[in-house]
């Protein structure tokens, strides 16, 4: 609802960084990602309409000469004027390194540098808006679940959560998209702000869900595709084939396993990503496995 493709949590983690670019008179936009980004084709889009530059740097080196078989996302961040560089897993590691970062700058000089999935300080402080929102139009919740890809947008609702001083106790609980996600508990606690997922604000409390992840990235199960087919089908919301389809169905099985209490005030945070499924049929275009 914010925009066609700055959806769901994107805009709020790229508002203060566009605003922090343009006071410092920057040219460029310059971040990471895979070829499923919801950031990347965000990234593009708001370059786009805020007039800055945009460069992806991507991970996958076989996409390079291959655009027959860019993905739906890559394709719309292209339309928006990103202009991509492609490089290998290997060196795709190298990203947060400060050699790594130097180079890049002095190839693109007048240039802001986001980090994969726009999480940073400034994304953080985006997060207050939602907070104020969630409180409006369903005051009293108790659970919220979010989908989690580099965990800032958990991280963000939980620290935005707390500094709000609920007067009961709220849990934030984050879907993993990717395979064996438990390195990214030390992000959400960086970016939250709380020492540890045992040891945070007495009414808040954030956890990270790491068994509905579907097979890995981009990857899913007949168990996730059923629900996504169910949730469209009863609600008529659409979901993305990456993020918020795995985000509902670890919301479906938590109730199935009598996981939230009863009584309970339930969000499910839509974090958009809808270019990322195929334009020609709206059908899930992600890989099924096992």
């Amino acid at each position: 609802m914010n925009h066609p493709v700055i959806q769901g949590n994107k805009w709020h983690k790229l508002r203060f960084n566009l605003q922090y670019a343009k006071s410092q008179g920057m040219q460029t936009l310059i971040t990471f990602g895979g070829a499923y980004s919801n950031h990347i084709a965000a990234t593009a889009a708001a370059g786009k309409a805020f007039g800055f530059k945009t460069v992806g740097i991507i991970r996958g080196e076989e996409l390079a000469k291959r655009p027959q078989n860019w993905s739906p996302t890559l394709q719309t961040a292209y339309a928006n004027g990103m202009r991509f560089q492609f490089i290998d897993r290997q060196t795709y590691r190298l990203k947060n390194t400060q050699d790594f970062l130097k180079q890049l700058q002095h190839h693109h000089p007048h240039s802001l540098m986001l980090p994969e999935g726009g999480s940073n300080e400034r994304a953080m402080l985006g997060f207050q808006s939602v907070i104020e929102q969630l409180h409006q139009q369903c005051p009293g919740w108790s659970h919220l679940f979010t989908a989690v890809g580099t965990g800032g947008t958990l991280a963000g609702l939980a620290k935005m959560a707390a500094l709000n001083q609920p007067s009961h106790r709220q849990r934030l609980l984050g879907v993993a998209t990717l395979n064996q996600a438990d390195f990214l508990q030390k992000t959400i606690r960086q970016l939250s702000g709380f020492q540890s997922h045992t040891d945070q604000h007495k009414q808040v409390i954030w956890q990270l869900l790491t068994q509905y992840s579907g097979g890995g990235y981009a990857k899913t199960t007949d168990a996730c595709l059923a629900d996504q087919h169910w949730f469209e089908g009863t609600f008529g919301i659409l979901l993305d084939p990456i993020y918020t389809n795995k985000m509902v169905h670890g919301f479906l099985e938590e109730m199935r396993q009598q996981r939230i209490p009863p009584n309970a005030k339930v969000i499910l945070y839509h974090s958009g990503g809808l270019q990322g499924r195929s334009e020609e049929d709206g059908q899930n275009n992600s890989v099924k496995t096992d």
